[in-house]
C-alpha cells in the first residue's frame, strides 16, 4: 500500500526541483499562486501538504501537467526526481515540434560523441 508521506514528500521534493529548475524565487513563485515565500518553502520542505487545488496551481505556473507531483503507482520510496539538468533538458525538448526531433537527436548524438546507433541501445 502506498504511505501517504511518501507521497507527500514525493510533491514536495517536485515542488523545489521545478522552481529550482525554472530559476525563480521563492517570492516570485508565491506571488503567482497567492501565497508567501515562507509558506512556498513550508510546501517545498513537506511541512505543509500539497492539495490537490494547490497542486494544480504551482503545475499551472510551471506549465508542467499535474502528474509531475504524483510518483509513479507502487514505487513512491525509491522514486528520486530528475536531476536538474535533465528536466531542464526534457522542458526543452517539449517545446521542440515533433518534426525537428532527428535533427535534434543528431545534435545531441554528435555532442556527445557517439559513433553508432547501436552504442544507444537503439
Amino acid at each position: 500500500m502506498i504511505d501517504e508521506n511518501d507521497v507527500n514528500q514525493y510533491a514536495a521534493r517536485q515542488l523545489l526541483m521545478l522552481r529550482q529548475t525554472t530559476g525563480i524565487s521563492q517570492k516570485r513563485l508565491g506571488e503567482e499562486v497567492a501565497l508567501s515565500p515562507q509558506q512556498v518553502q513550508k510546501y517545498e520542505r513537506g511541512h505543509n501538504r500539497l492539495s490537490v487545488g494547490k497542486a494544480m496551481q504551482f503545475a499551472e505556473a510551471f506549465d508542467v501537467s499535474i502528474l509531475v507531483f504524483y510518483p509513479p503507482r507502487g514505487d513512491c520510496q525509491s522514486t528520486e526526481p530528475l536531476p536538474l539538468p535533465t528536466v531542464r533538458i526534457l522542458r526543452l525538448l517539449a517545446r521542440i515540434p515533433t518534426e525537428c526531433y532527428e535533427e535534434v537527436y543528431q545534435v545531441v548524438k554528435a555532442i556527445a560523441n557517439i559513433t553508432t546507433r547501436d552504442d544507444v541501445g537503439e
